[in-house]
């Protein structure tokens, strides 16, 4: 699956390049209050495409900030209560506690180790 992500990346890649060699040419952009911007029109198409992408990273930041600061919240409350249960259980000397080999989890759980 890498090695087919890798080659659409190279296709899509050379296509740009190709697309960016063939379109040199000068044009003139009609800003406002008569003004006019000489550039080849690729360097106007990329100044395009990067106001394109700041604008929906301005855009999806308030929801993003908005779910981190959410996530911090409930990280504060998961950490407050984590002694809480721990003091109130007594830990019993009859619990069992599974054995580890090789630093490795007993269990078959997929996930970051905690």
């Amino acid at each position: 699956m890498k090695l087919f992500a890798w080659i659409v990346r190279i296709v899509v890649f050379v296509l740009l390049f190709v697309l960016a060699l063939r379109n040199t040419a000068e044009v003139s952009l009609q800003l406002f209050f008569n003004a006019v911007w000489h550039a080849p029109l690729i360097l106007i198409l990329f100044a395009a495409f990067a106001l394109g992408a700041v604008a929906a990273l301005a855009s999806v930041a308030p929801g993003l900030m908005r779910q981190r600061m959410e996530l911090a919240k409930l990280r504060r409350a998961v950490a407050d209560t984590r002694p809480a249960t721990s003091a109130a259980e007594p830990a019993s000397a009859s619990a069992v506690t599974p054995v580890q080999r090789d630093g490795k989890s007993p269990y078959n759980v997929v996930g970051p180790k905690v």
